[in-house]
């Protein structure tokens, strides 16, 4: 495959490097920083775009690290799904960090802001290497980084709220990177070796023993934490809403997510479907948690009065979708799953994003507080209404096309309670998408609140906003790009 094949490493040590340089750069013009970051990003983003179409059907592309084979050496492994969720992950960060450059300066004091941008490479990277590496212990190393970045992001303005936000973070973070460990260690002692493609033959050779069983429980309890999976989303509400605003749509858009997606590939990639019996029956326990995140999010959802709050816990009911996409063990159900995490990534971004919109202009986080709020701030809010629709699964958004597949593959699979669910759980998205747009489009605002006189937003925080949501749009008119290469990939997968 020659070149191509180094580009996925390309794609991951970029922005680490970044990351290790910027303290340099801060300390001599710090300035310069927000700018110097987005070159190994845009840099990572372009090599994603260049790999488009260059790993052949069914087959993946393979690094090894230094130049060892797999099972001893590091392999860094990327097929379709895995490329797909890696050109996810560049496009969010890049357009997050454009924003963020005008939002940290109001956000973040002058002596934490090169912290910001050195954390927010070391995310990025994290989380690109987290989706690509082939090994299940450098999984673990990958997750760690992006746990203790996100933390401290979480935490990077000083306040007393912002700290304990991060704090609840670190006390449910820090049990599940542990209990990921031991699910490794469980392998390790079973089989020998730590490369995933190998793990899969010899734990099908050696059949399923208690330890495994307790490997793959640990290994979903671990990842359910890290992916806000109800009940083990108490950490989300507040390090979503408190974060600065670029880092909420990265927490909600993107970290869950390629979360959710370790635990796919740990599923269908690890254990393989010849693991009937013992991911079937935790398959189930995980459907019936995911039934209650559609629900429990969206009711929670309506009742917020805070609008970072309401669109973090639509992130718990939007995570409960991806997770009954993957529980149905059907090719339309896990394409469902896969294109909603698209979905998800950039509408969630998106709404953060504006939320950030109000906070930086007017410093309003009230949903109250945005009646009139189009008369000030259209294109925000009009970007807002655009991600809301597809949120709601309105065609001709990506939302419609991701829950049309969820829908059917839960259809295919006889499961008509999930398949009730998931209608319920965007009939509550309109509920508080719509209420959103009501206030915004149809209230009046209290006097002076907002003035007459149109005045949004600098032009660097609102390209990435509409952006994002004219991306829940593209993908809507043209899903045809990408679904039959993932209901491919998904059937491979099964």
């Amino acid at each position: 495959m020659g070149a191509w094949r180094h580009f996925p490493i390309f794609m991951i040590t970029l922005p680490l490097l970044g990351a290790v340089l910027m303290p340099f750069l801060g300390y001599l013009r710090e300035r310069w920083v927000p700018y110097a970051a987005l070159l190994p990003l845009a840099a990572s983003t372009l090599l994603g775009f260049l790999l488009v179409g260059r790993i052949p059907a069914g087959d993946h592309l393979s690094y090894h690290l230094g130049g060892w084979e797999p099972p001893f050496g590091i392999e860094i492994r990327v097929d379709h799904v895995g490329l797909f969720l890696m050109l996810v992950v560049c496009a969010i960060t890049l357009l997050a960090l454009v924003y963020s450059r005008r939002y940290i300066e109001k956000e973040v004091s002058p002596g934490r802001r090169t912290a910001y941008y050195v954390l927010y490479l070391l995310m990025s990277g994290a989380m690109l290497g987290f989706t690509a590496t082939g090994d299940i212990f450098n999984l673990f190393v990958f997750m760690e980084i992006l746990a203790l970045s996100s933390y401290a992001l979480v935490a990077i303005t000083g306040n007393r709220n912002a700290v304990r936000a991060a704090f609840k973070y670190v006390l449910m973070g820090a049990p599940s990177s542990i209990m990921v460990l031991l699910a490794v260690g469980f392998l390790y002692s079973v089989t020998g070796t730590l490369n995933m493609a190998d793990l899969a033959s010899r734990i099908a050779e050696s059949g399923y023993t208690e330890v495994l069983v307790v490997s793959y429980i640990l290994f979903v309890i671990g990842f359910g934490v890290k992916a806000a999976l109800f009940p083990l989303h108490m950490w989300l509400p507040d390090a979503h809403s408190i974060a600065p605003s670029p880092i909420s749509a990265l927490l909600s858009g993107l970290l869950v997510e390629v979360c959710a997606f370790a635990l796919v590939r740990i599923t269908f990639s690890v254990f393989t479907r010849s693991a009937t019996d013992l991911v079937g029956g935790t398959a189930d326990a995980v459907g019936v948690a995911a039934a209650a995140a559609v629900l429990y999010g969206g009711i929670m959802a309506i009742t917020q009065k805070d609008l970072k709050v309401m669109i973090a816990y639509s992130t718990v009911s939007h995570i409960g979708y991806i997770f009954l996409g993957i529980t149905a063990f059907t090719a339309e159900g896990l394409t469902g799953a896969m294109y909603h995490m698209l979905d998800h990534g950039l509408a969630k971004a998106c709404l953060f994003l504006c939320a950030g919109n109000f906070i930086y202009l007017k410093g309003y986080r009230r949903i109250e507080e945005l009646r009139g709020a189009w008369r000030q701030m259209p294109w925000t809010c009009f970007a807002f209404a655009l991600a809301s629709i597809s949120v709601i699964g309105i065609p001709p958004t990506a939302g419609f096309i991701s829950k049309w597949y969820l829908i059917l593959g839960n259809i295919r699979a006889g499961k008509w309670l999930y398949t009730i669910v998931l209608l319920s759980g965007s009939i509550l998205a309109a509920v508080y998408c719509l209420r959103i747009i009501y206030y915004m489009f149809f209230q009046a605002g209290k006097e002076e609140a907002w003035e007459d006189a149109s005045r949004d937003v600098p032009p660097g925080m609102l390209v990435p906003v509409w952006a994002l949501s004219l991306g829940t749009l593209f993908f809507g008119v043209f899903s045809y790009l990408l679904i039959p290469s993932l209901l491919k990939a998904s059937a491979y997968l099964l």
